[in-house]
């Protein structure tokens, strides 16, 4: 059996089944594909049901949608953290992660296509397209996923959050900052784009974990745990690019 240097696959290879009887069945490729799509049903059946449900919603009663919005973001955080640091409750955490980002991600979809119309169906393509090529340079070899590359993705993710958290407390004191940013093409492109490239860095981390999780035999339970991973930066990478083509067709002119 094959041993990884990962410290987070080591400490779930260090403990026990999720069910306590041993690991009789261990993980495999073509489980954590099965659990991705499930995790991508729920989602998409998510935003559609909500988008749909929407209207009707804000008509009887909108403070229920600010409320039920609110939810969302607070269950999808919530669930978040619970899978990443309870491996073995991935499977019902994610499953609840991917409904409530799914409503999120209606929501913006529809908004953003009712902006510019053909949107969604881009940053869809343009996320099937980056899931291709990062898998075929992933399992092909020509990308190798190593301690350096993790600390770089690592320290990459870290910095975009501090980013971010600055930015939103500019703007909450200095409102020009907002101004400044958003009257400015060529800034937002490049903020767009190294985000979708920090989010495709990722997403070999995420293909290295479930090669570290089927060859060193953890339990099938942890499949759960892989394809929930590959759904966060997903559903990040879809609305990055969802962000991009809105800030391009918006600026056509």
């Amino acid at each position: 059996m094959n041993r990884s240097s990962n410290p987070a696959i080591k400490k779930l290879n260090s403990q026990p089944d999720a069910f306590g009887f041993g690991a009789v069945e261990t993980a495999s490729y073509a489980g954590i594909g099965i659990k991705v799509g499930i995790y991508l049903a729920l989602t998409i059946v998510s935003a559609i049901l909500f988008v749909a449900l929407l209207p009707i919603i804000l008509t009887n009663n909108p403070t229920l949608a600010i409320a039920l919005l609110i939810m969302f973001f607070v269950t999808a955080g919530i669930s978040s953290i619970v899978a990443a640091f309870r491996p073995k409750a991935a499977g019902f955490a994610g499953g609840i992660y991917c409904v409530a980002e799914g409503a999120v991600v209606g929501l913006v979809s529809s908004l953003f296509e009712a902006v510019v119309q053909g949107v969604i169906i881009m940053a869809l393509l343009a996320t099937v397209f980056t899931l291709a090529v990062v898998a075929l340079l992933y399992f092909t070899g020509i990308v190798r996923v190593g301690s350096r590359f993790r600390r770089f993705v690592l320290v990459a993710l870290i910095s975009l959050l501090l980013t971010q958290l600055v930015f939103f407390l500019l703007t909450l004191f200095v409102p020009s900052v907002a101004l400044v940013f958003y009257d400015n093409f060529g800034l937002q492109l490049i903020v767009s784009l190294v985000f979708i490239l920090v989010a495709a860095l990722c997403m070999f981390t995420d293909f290295d974990n479930m090669t570290n999780i089927v060859e060193n035999g953890l339990s099938k339970n942890y499949e759960w745990y892989a394809a929930y991973g590959l759904m966060v930066t997903l559903i990040w990478l879809y609305m990055e690019f969802l962000r991009l083509a809105l800030i391009i067709f918006s600026n056509r002119d």
